[in-house]
């Protein structure tokens, strides 16, 4: 329990002082919570010895009194120092783990980890921040109590204080026991909590595939074996802590009972005064009670212990641009030289250079699985590359931090994700500082003002989490909108309008238009009609750059880029007839 106790204060930090000085409080709030029992005691020795008088009583009340208003002073100085502080540290840590999220490898969030990161942000965090205070303040005061009991005893009787050491001695040894099958078992608890959290996140964003699909029975009974897991994990977790906890508890109910028996023995043996007796009798019944919560305690301090570790595995990820510098371009254009990329030991990209001037179209043309998306995520510095390099302005992307670099890139992509927000934050995303007459501009420029006007609410509706509420040409006009506002020179964009219907499409051509003007322009083409006027084009075939210029000259050349295009032709031809029968 120390351990976790000294993790604790290490992830505090510059808070450590604080909880610190509440372990002075709460020894103190310890010390006036034993005042009414010495009050007590002093009327029975009082009374045995020299006879009641009303002053004893008034010395009683006094200690009753003053016991109480101490005990809630310091009590309250432990909340305000100790409490307050916790929730100024897992603030703060949200923050921090929330920040290298950004920079973590965008591989890292698709190798099935969301569910872990996931229960660390929701379960984890929450877990620590809630109990951890007070759990310092449980395990401090019961090992203070012990202390302090035996000191107490050994005033009043070494033999009694012995017996009572040696209570603490075989309590603290099943203690340990409590800890080590704990410590097992939340480990265990913590994983599936995280397979449980990937399960259901599978579950609810997967619905329309698995209705669509028939598939409601057979992904429903795998949640459901989950869910049974953690039940029957759960059981097993209580049934493992059942022997340990129940020995925990009868050492302490034997203690009474043995110290009860021979604090009784030595009085009729004439070795013990009739008050001291009377003065155990009471004080052994909160003798043990501080230090039997460390039994209860010892369950949440090792889930809190699993949590933490998870936290500081989180916390140990590998981000990409920690040495990253602020820097500021003066140019935007781009340059690969020589990158070579592999994901998950699977070579991707290899030893590809081109140059993207400034204010020029490039277009990336090739089959599903090409590399095509993988050079757009590497230009944003999602990954970075493990050979070559690539620079942006002259300034090799790995010099600058993602923040800094992402600052001139705009991003459009297919999949387009908005936020259970107003369309007005929606789009006030790509720059949070816009005026209301700046989103409107951009979402005129981008198509979309003549729609969110019908809206009930206009720009203050609320579009539910995803965009759920719009159509998917609606959501591509918003997420235009955010790119126009945002006003990067460089724009990275995953052609918009190939799934979308003609109405949308026409308008989300237009959007782009506005977009893309005296821009730095990366296209990912899927109709190839929209980059003919592309002032180059590069087909990328299993990794490499097999080809490379404008829309005419690789008509000529007869590769790749032309069985595309007449492949294209011939779709155009295509037409649906009946067959009779």
């Amino acid at each position: 329990m120390l351990s976790i106790i000294r993790r604790l204060l290490r992830l505090a930090d510059n808070f450590a002082a604080k909880i610190r000085i509440a372990f002075v409080f709460g020894f103190l709030e310890g010390v006036f919570t034993n005042f009414p029992i010495l009050a007590i005691l002093y009327i029975l020795s009082q009374a045995i010895v020299n006879g009641l008088q009303s002053s004893d009583i008034m010395i009683s009340a006094a200690l009753i009194v003053v016991g109480l208003i101490g005990q809630y002073a310091f009590r309250r100085l432990v909340y305000q120092f100790q409490n307050g502080a916790g929730y100024e540290i897992f603030e703060r840590e949200r923050i921090k783990i929330g920040d290298r999220f950004k920079r973590f490898p965008m591989g890292f969030f698709s190798a099935g980890n969301l569910g872990n990161l996931t229960a660390v942000v929701t379960s984890d965090i929450s877990f620590v921040e809630m109990w951890a205070m007070d759990s310092i303040y449980k395990v401090v005061n019961g090992y203070v109590g012990m202390m302090i009991s035996c000191i107490f005893l050994l005033m009043l009787d070494y033999r009694i204080a012995l017996i009572s050491l040696g209570i603490y001695v075989i309590a603290l040894f099943i203690l340990k026991r409590i800890q080590e099958v704990g410590k097992e078992q939340s480990f265990v608890k913590q994983k599936i909590q995280a397979e449980l959290s990937g399960a259901v996140l599978e579950y609810v964003q997967s619905i329309a595939v698995i209705k669509a699909f028939n598939m409601i029975v057979e992904k429903t009974k795998a949640t459901k074996e989950t869910f049974q897991g953690i039940r029957d994990h759960s059981i097993e977790f209580e049934e493992k802590f059942i022997p340990p906890n129940f020995l925990y508890d009868l050492s302490f109910q034997l203690g009474i009972a043995l110290t009860i028996f021979l604090t009784a023995s030595f009085t009729l043996k004439g070795s013990l005064d009739l008050a001291v007796m009377l003065m155990l009798m009471v004080f052994i019944f909160q003798l043990y009670l501080p230090t039997k919560a460390l039994g209860i305690l010892t369950l949440k301090m090792r889930v809190m212990e699993a949590a933490l570790d998870r936290y500081e595995a989180a916390k140990k990820v590998e981000i990409i641009d920690e040495d990253g510098k602020e820097i500021r371009l003066e140019r935007f254009d781009i340059e690969f030289q020589d990158v070579t990329f592999a994901y998950a030991h699977k070579d991707i990209l290899h030893k590809i250079s081109f140059t993207v001037p400034e204010r020029s179209m490039t277009a990336l043309v090739g089959a599903s699985g090409s590399g095509k998306t993988t050079i757009v995520n590497l230009i944003a510095r999602f990954w970075d590359v493990q050979q070559g390099a690539i620079k942006v302005g002259g300034v090799n992307i790995k010099e600058m931090s993602c923040d800094s670099l992402l600052a001139n890139m705009s991003m459009v992509f297919q999949n387009v994700y908005l936020f259970n927000d107003t369309i007005l934050n929606n789009i006030k995303f790509g720059k949070p500082g816009a005026t209301d007459q700046e989103i409107v501009a951009a979402a005129q420029k981008a198509r979309c003002h003549d729609f969110i006007m019908e809206l009930e609410n206009c720009y203050n509706t609320v579009i539910g989490e995803g965009g759920a509420t719009l159509s998917g040409g609606e959501k591509q006009r918003i997420s235009i909108a955010r790119a126009i506002l945002k006003d990067a020179p460089i724009i990275l964009l995953d052609e918009a309008t190939a799934s979308v219907d003609p109405y949308n499409e026409k308008y989300i051509q237009l959007a782009i238009n506005e977009l893309i003007q005296d821009k730095t322009l990366v296209v990912i083409a899927h109709r190839l009609s929209t980059i003919k006027n592309a002032d180059q084009i590069l087909v990328i075939d299993q990794g490499k750059v097999v080809q490379k210029g404008t829309h005419d000259k690789l008509i000529e050349e007869e590769g790749q880029y032309y069985d595309f295009w007449q492949r294209r032709v011939r779709a155009r031809s295509w037409k649906i007839t009946q067959v009779s029968g």
